[in-house]
């Protein structure tokens, strides 16, 4: 259907309003509690819920839609990952149903875990799944996928607008994801399934969904666009040429955790209102990550007798934050994961040869910082050998700063003990959700970080190890480096305090992995400010970490320290 100006409407009925709920990334954040810090927080479907009950009020036609990486990324979806392994009753079937969800897309962390548990985790799920471009070739992927390519949901017009031969509103939804599954999670996927590109898989369901006629058309994306970028064209974020296939009236879009209308990181893009919400004029919405927030598109429809089809009166693209508000019947229908998931926390993951503390990392190299950049660039390092990017050739350095860290007036400190390893150490060990990015910096803007980094020492005493902490400078804005050996020169001029070993060349080029906020700019240290980003991992740091971890088997975490940096005093 097109968009027409309202002159050219011969409207016989009152307008109908239809309103599409969008969640999406949610990633295990279910239950609204923090099981690293052991505290509630405010994200997940429990909260969603009740913006969700609200909203649905709004409108003649309400359809809520899930978009993807759904069932990984948190506590909660690796107790059921472990639940499935003993053959135990799963709740995704229970929570989604009773939220009443209308459609579910796939996304690429649904495949993490292998054909077999996504079949298992979805199963009584009423919803249809979808997944346009994946296509099963074994029997056994036939057996476990019962997705489909599209879905044409009829919904009951009201009484308004009702008239002879037209009693339903039919609704079309296509889904799609990323084809780097093939790559990211091959050892599931290779010969079980065929990804093809997202633009063909949507171009050729268009084709298709002609013979049905459907009302409203929404293309469903685990995808998301590239960012501080004029070049639209990328077959992982494909929604930037999605969006210009003819015959979409809406998009849900993700994977990237972006909210949409909001951000100004696809401003480079022709055809982009990140104010109004429109790709090409369609209305579109992200809703971010964890649950925070949910995508609504509202659509104004008309019918017109002169061409007999719906038309689009008027549309408005929002995402809505949650509150501190809970929905208690998904809250009590929680309470067995809730209770199932506290008691994996306390589970061994893994060991430490070492005790891990944060006592003295403000002033010299220590085991639990070293853990989490070793953590970092483990995970890259595979990340490079499957993609083999452009900067996978680059010097490859780590960031990481210690967030909970003795100082003068707070003695209170991260602190671990040699022996076993819970998934609550983690949490201890890296106190925020942050996600991993790489950004590629040159030698200047590298030399700049240290530097900035660096406020975060003063000329003490000897005698005082805290006097050479500097109060006024945060320990989360106090970077340290691994892969590069430096001092530290309080003594000197703010910004000519770093000497590295070897000189950094101005004009070189070097890949660091940090965490998205730093890499957006966060504390604004070496000019970063989100356009040096090269690539954004889904996948939360304390996550990584307990994954790296879990890679060293029996022995665990070795008691050898690399002193690369000092302070010299």
């Amino acid at each position: 259907m097109g968009w027409l100006a309202m002159s050219s409407y011969i409207a016989v009925a009152e307008p109908v309003t239809v309103r599409l709920l969008a969640t999406s990334d949610v990633h295990g954040h279910f239950t609204g509690f923090n099981y690293f810090t052991q505290q509630p927080e405010q994200k997940g479907l429990v909260h969603t819920a009740a913006i969700i009950a609200k909203s649905r009020r709004g409108a003649d036609i309400s359809i809520l839609i899930e978009n993807g990486d759904l069932i990984q990324g948190s506590p909660v979806a690796d107790a059921m990952v472990a639940a499935a392994e003993q053959q135990q009753p799963l709740p995704l079937a229970a929570l989604l149903n009773t939220l009443n969800y209308d459609v579910i897309n796939l996304g690429n962390h649904e495949f993490d875990y292998g054909l077999d548990y996504l079949a298992t985790a979805y199963a009584g799920v009423t919803a249809p799944i979808l997944a346009a471009n994946v296509k099963p070739v074994s029997a056994e992927a036939q057996q476990w996928l019962t997705h489909h390519p599209y879905v044409i949901l009829e919904r009951e017009l009201p009484q308004h607008a009702q008239q002879a031969g037209r009693s339903h509103l039919k609704i079309a939804f296509i889904g799609v994801l990323p084809p780097q599954i093939m790559q990211w999670n091959g050892h599931h996927l290779r010969d079980h399934i065929v990804v093809i590109p997202m633009l063909d898989a949507v171009q050729q369901t268009i084709a298709e969904l002609q013979i049905h006629q459907p009302d409203l058309t929404v293309l469903v994306a685990h995808a998301g666009m590239p960012k501080h970028n004029s070049n639209g064209n990328d077959a992982e974020q494909a929604v930037w040429e999605l969006a210009q296939v003819a015959g979409i009236d809406a998009i849900i879009f993700g994977h990237q955790h972006e909210l949409f209308p909001g951000t100004s990181v696809y401003e480079q893009l022709p055809g982009v209102d990140a104010k109004q919400g429109t790709l090409f004029g369609i209305p579109a919405v992200q809703p971010g990550v964890h649950g925070e927030h949910l995508g609504v598109i509202d659509f104004e429809l008309v019918y017109s007798d002169e061409i007999q089809q719906w038309q689009v009166q008027r549309s408005n693209s929002a995402v809505v934050s949650i509150s501190a508000e809970r929905d208690q019947q998904l809250v009590e229908l929680l309470q067995p994961t809730h209770k199932r998931t506290l008691a994996y926390m306390e589970q061994t993951i893994g060991y430490t040869q070492a005790e891990l503390s944060h006592q003295w990392s403000r002033l010299q190299p220590t085991l639990a910082t070293q853990l989490i950049h070793d953590a970092q660039l483990w995970y890259i390092e595979r990340y490079v050998a499957q993609q083999q990017p452009d900067w996978g050739q680059l010097p490859r350095l780590s960031a990481v700063a210690p967030f909970h860290a003795a100082n003068h007036t707070d003695d209170s400190f991260t602190v671990i003990p040699a022996g076993a390893l819970t998934m609550g150490d983690i949490g201890d060990l890296y106190r925020y959700a942050n996600n991993l990015d790489v950004v590629v910096v040159t030698g200047e803007m590298l030399q700049q970080w240290l530097e900035d980094a660096a406020i975060g020492v003063q000329a003490g005493q000897p005698e005082h190890p805290w006097s050479w902490v500097n109060q006024d400078h945060p320990a989360y804005q106090f970077d340290t480096f691994s892969g590069l050996d430096y001092v530290i020169d309080p003594r000197k001029p703010v910004g000519a305090r770093v000497s590295t070993r070897p000189r950094l060349n101005p004009t070189q080029h070097y890949a660091v992995i940090t965490n998205n906020y730093r890499s957006h700019g966060g504390g604004k240290l070496g000019g970063l400010n989100g356009q040096q980003i090269v690539f954004s991992s889904p996948d939360q740091i304390q996550h990584i970490l307990l994954e790296y971890i879990k890679t060293l088997g029996a022995e665990g975490y070795q008691n050898s320290l690399r002193n690369n940096w000092e302070i010299k005093r």
